[in-house]
């Protein structure tokens, strides 16, 4: 006797016997009990889950002889003959090989005819979704208006391309795909009654790589036993072209640190083992979902059918990662495993993509780039220059928030860390920048630093700025006085604003300008002679009168008042 495949040998013969199907068993139970028998089933689903089975299995429940409830015997000539494939009364029909309006013309002067044996006249008819417009056409008046002797059941794995007067016409039956825990337990028990030797995780790869078919689990393990009479994980692994899954998992962790050096090492690896890549992309996409399910729910081994090991370990590679960074990766990874799929060569393809993904560790969030906008020069150099920032940066947790800054922080060190290098009299600390300073909110304090800063660029302009008084101070502008005598030191002062302005929002940490106000007249009421003398020591005037070989005349005092405003 020739061999039967394990695929043929288990398929169901009862509805106890579909695997993962339990909606559609009690309905076809119920219906079979209360006598609720429909003309036209429809069954749809993925390929592998029992669809023809049950399709058979409800053909000998209508036409058993012996059926006392809802389940076939099995042992009556007629549940045989089916079994057999040789029944008069049930026609298996290959929807692909008769698509044309023919078939069903043949097919409906057939239906006339009372069944040989049974009760019903069985039209079970695969892939229906191949049949032409004109052959649906064609079937329609038997469908809406059939014999009290026939009954119709159609199986597709594609619905939607069943016209809509045949789906409502027909009882529909959606068929689920077959858990992987479940398949599992199918295996093992077959397994032990075939007397096969297998490894646990070689089950647990079989199933998984099934994706949800219970025919391409049994087909795989088929396969297997021919390859070897003990089969192992790693056996199965070089059997399917699998890649191993920890060094998936070293994959995965190198994509999550942003290292590319180290993806491309992996692949290059996978390339010299012979592993096929289209199936590396596939995995590395199941493996990002997988990580992304743990990252947001609690409970992921009992939802998701992952084992208490695997949703720990996929933890820890989703700690240090953000949703959003997850997101963007995942998103690229499906895009590449398109990519791959179709790629001419695959290797280089997804070489590219993961250099691609290695750029979203470098990304910065949108609200973490508005919070840096608010930000004032200061308060970026302070955030940039502590110690738990770059620490932050360095571990790449951009969103957890630095603890409080302690005094002598903001300059990259503790406090604890400055008393004993003031003990040991060493080199003082580095002092930051020049150009970046603490923000001073004091008109005073920032009049007298803005002239010091701009004498040392403009000794010119940094005189003609001494000669005037601050008045006021807003977070928009600074107003400065002269008095009314001087608008040639005021109109020189204006012309230099776009060199004064950026020293002031340097110093303020805003968008400060300089105002400039006049001021009115005040008689002196110090001593002329004094005030003449203190005047004649200014370079600016010493200069002056050497260029012009000129002569002090007069001098005035600002008022300390508020002027009107002259400015532009």
């Amino acid at each position: 006797m020739s061999y039967i495949v394990l695929a043929r040998k288990w398929r169901p013969q009862s509805f106890d016997d579909l695997v993962g199907q339990e909606t559609v068993v009690k309905t076809f139970k119920n219906a079979l009990s209360s006598g609720k028998i429909v003309h036209a089933y429809l069954f749809s689903g993925p390929r592998g889950v029992g669809k023809t089975s049950s399709a058979r299995i409800l053909a000998k429940a209508l036409n058993c002889l012996q059926r006392t409830d809802s389940d076939p015997c099995g042992k009556c000539e007629s549940c045989k003959a089916i079994t057999e494939g040789h029944s008069v009364d049930v026609f298996e029909i290959d929807g692909a090989s008769n698509t044309g309006v023919d078939a069903v013309r043949e097919l409906r002067e057939t239906v006339k005819y009372a069944p040989s044996g049974g009760k019903y006249k069985i039209y079970i008819i695969d892939e229906v979704h191949m049949l032409s417009v004109p052959a649906f056409n064609a079937l329609l008046k038997t469908l809406e208006e059939p014999p009290p002797h026939v009954v119709f059941i159609f199986a597709t794995t594609e619905p939607k391309k069943i016209p809509a007067t045949i789906l409502s016409r027909c009882q529909h039956h959606s068929f689920r795909r077959v858990t992987k825990n479940r398949i599992k337990e199918q295996l093992k028990k077959i397994t032990g009654a075939e007397q096969i030797n297998i490894k646990e995780a070689a089950l647990e790869m079989i199933a998984k790589a099934a994706d949800g078919s219970m025919r391409d689990a049994l087909t795989l393990l088929d396969q297997a036993c021919s390859f070897s009479d003990d089969i192992t994980e790693k056996e199965l692994q070089t059997l399917l072209g699998l890649p191993d899954s920890e060094v998936i998992s070293n994959l995965s962790e190198a994509i999550l640190k942003g290292d590319a050096s180290s993806s491309l090492s992996i692949i290059k690896e996978f390339t010299d083992r012979g592993s096929d890549l289209r199936q590396i992309a596939k995995e590395l996409v199941e493996q990002f979902r997988n990580i992304t399910i743990v990252k947001i729910t609690q409970d992921a081994e009992d939802v998701f059918e992952f084992s208490r090991e695997d949703a720990e370990r996929l933890r820890g590679l989703a700690a240090d990662v953000s949703i959003e960074e997850l997101t963007l990766l995942l998103t690229e990874l499906l895009r590449l495993e398109g990519e791959v799929r179709n790629a001419v060569n695959p290797r280089y393809t997804l070489e590219l993509g993961l250099l691609r993904t290695s750029f979203v560790k470098g990304m910065t969030s949108i609200g973490d780039v508005m919070k840096m906008l608010d930000e004032t020069p200061a308060q970026a150099y302070v955030r940039e220059s502590s110690p738990q920032a770059l620490k932050s940066q360095k571990d790449g947790n951009r969103g957890e928030k630095a603890p409080p800054l302690t005094k002598g922080d903001e300059w990259g060190f503790s406090e604890q860390q400055a008393a004993p290098q003031a003990e040991k009299k060493t080199e003082p600390v580095k002092q930051p920048d020049p150009d970046i300073i603490t923000v001073i909110a004091d008109k005073e304090e920032l009049w007298q630093k803005l002239i010091e800063h701009l004498d040392s660029q403009d000794h010119l302009l940094a005189c003609k700025l001494a000669e005037a008084k601050p008045v006021n101070m807003t977070t928009t502008e600074l107003s400065i006085g002269f008095n009314g005598g001087m608008s040639v030191l005021a109109d020189s002062i204006k012309k230099s604003a776009a060199v004064i302005n950026p020293i002031l929002q340097k110093l303020s940490g805003h968008s400060i300008k300089l105002k400039i106000l006049s001021l009115p007249k005040k008689e002196i009421k110090n001593d002329v002679n004094k005030v003449k003398e203190k005047v004649f020591s200014e370079p600016i005037v010493q200069d002056a009168i050497r260029i012009f070989n000129g002569s002090m005349v007069k001098v005035k005092s600002l008022e300390e008042d508020k002027g009107v405003d002259n400015s532009d």
